[in-house]
């Protein structure tokens, strides 16, 4: 009977494949000009990175709002002796936009901010929506930051170092275990490599499925037709959606969601909420329907909610662990996976999520079972030594493979024949 390994992972299990860490992304997001920023007039904000924007004058105030706000948290919110923190300053804003926290001050900025470009009235957005204008470019441009373009591409890999020693760990594990990788993180690293390694692909699933997908979204571009001129094209693509099916042995659960995840809204009246994997330059999203009327096929275009779907915040994010239908039951995974596994491997994971160290206390460490932590500098929480853990100072990569395979319990081991 094969038995379950759970992994879970932070932000320092991407560091060595230059996804940005908490401290980077503070340093970029902290302070934003708005001439660094695009926001299109299908509301999706980018940084320009050399690019130029042919129509500086669409959506000129959300870009100018977003600068200023950034400017008014750090100049008047934060105390001297503080840091900029992205999930902290989340949790400052999402708090108005949710029970009016921080209303004064918040209204306050959004007075003085209209009596400097709109002679003292926006007709056009109240100071709610204003705020959600922001949190939607605000997080754009943070997904953009933990985003790589090679991971759309349809290509597979034998090896990739410096993983190999960890990608090995878990060929090894697979011959006799089941495992259950959770991640925090809102990049598409190992989603792109549990589908692409030559070792892995065959045993990997995250829940989401193309097959008897109704869902498309169009995606167009130009090509060379054989003349001078280009020729323009516009494809319907199938687009994966979560189905909840777990049903490989490497499993992978995003418990914050994902730069990668877009929500839809399904036509009346049986209005649904769905999640779509998104893909390469979709700029439409559509369902294939029965038409009540004629009995055949036919597209109806979908109302998406734009920002990618993942959690921040040190506080807010902690909401959705009980309190949103889809978190929920990716919680509820979590919780049932770390209940029968008999090994859990951490990595890059600071245990500053009290949600997520109450899940590992209650529901695996409190039963007895052993907890090995990987990271370089040793995270500041008592559950080390308050339970059973062994703890590897070094990073993911500089783990060998010989050292990953002394952490598998011999029981866990392949039988010798």
């Amino acid at each position: 009977m094969r038995q379950n390994i759970s992994i879970l992972v932070g932000s320092g299990f991407s560091i060595p494949e230059e996804i940005p860490g908490v401290r980077q992304l503070n340093q970029r997001l902290s302070k934003i000009d708005e001439s660094e920023i695009l926001i299109h007039t299908d509301q999706r904000a980018i940084f320009l990175n050399g690019q130029e924007d042919p129509n500086r004058w669409s959506r000129w105030d959300e870009r100018i709002f977003l600068q200023e706000f950034l400017e008014f948290y750090s100049a008047e919110v934060l105390k001297p002796s503080e840091e900029f923190h992205y999930e902290t300053f989340y949790d400052y804003y999402s708090g108005y936009l949710t029970n009016q926290e921080n209303k004064e001050a918040i209204e306050d900025f959004y007075k003085r901010f209209n009596d400097k470009h709109f002679k003292g009235s926006d007709n056009q957005r109240d100071c709610y929506n204003r705020i959600s204008d922001f949190n939607r470019s605000f997080n754009q441009l943070l997904a953009s930051q933990l985003h790589k373009t090679k991971y759309f591409e349809d290509i597979s890999t034998l090896n990739y170092p410096p993983y190999d020693p960890f990608i090995g760990f878990l060929r090894e594990l697979l011959k006799t275990c089941d495992i259950k990788f959770h991640t925090l993180n809102h990049d598409l690293f190992f989603d792109w490599l549990g589908r692409h390694h030559s070792e892995l692909l065959q045993h990997f699933t995250d829940g989401y499925q193309l097959e008897g997908s109704p869902f498309y979204g169009t995606v167009s571009y130009d090509f060379n037709g054989g003349t001078d001129k280009k020729v323009h094209k516009t494809y319907y693509v199938k687009l994966e959606r979560f189905v909840d099916k777990f049903d490989k042995s490497l499993a992978l659960y995003k418990l914050h969601g994902s730069v990668f995840n877009t929500i839809v809204y399904t036509p009346q009246p049986d209005q649904q909420r769905i999640r779509l994997k998104d893909n390469y330059a979709v700029s439409r999203f559509l369902m294939e329907v029965t038409d009540p009327v004629t009995g055949e096929q036919k597209f109806e275009n979908l109302w998406d909610e734009v920002a990618p779907d993942f959690l921040s915040g040190t506080t807010n994010k902690t909401r959705f662990y009980t309190g949103d239908p889809y978190y929920k039951n990716l919680f509820k995974h979590f919780e049932n996976n770390l209940s029968t596994s008999e090994l859990l491997v951490v990595i890059g994971y600071g245990f500053q999520d009290p949600g997520i160290n109450e899940y590992l206390e209650k529901n695996f460490l409190s039963r007895g079972k052993h907890m090995v932590v990987i990271d370089p500098y040793k995270p500041k929480t008592d559950l080390l030594e308050k339970y059973k853990a062994t703890y590897i100072p070094k990073g993911v990569t500089q783990v060998t493979y010989q050292e990953y395979l002394e952490q598998i319990p011999t029981e866990l081991k392949p039988k010798a024949e």
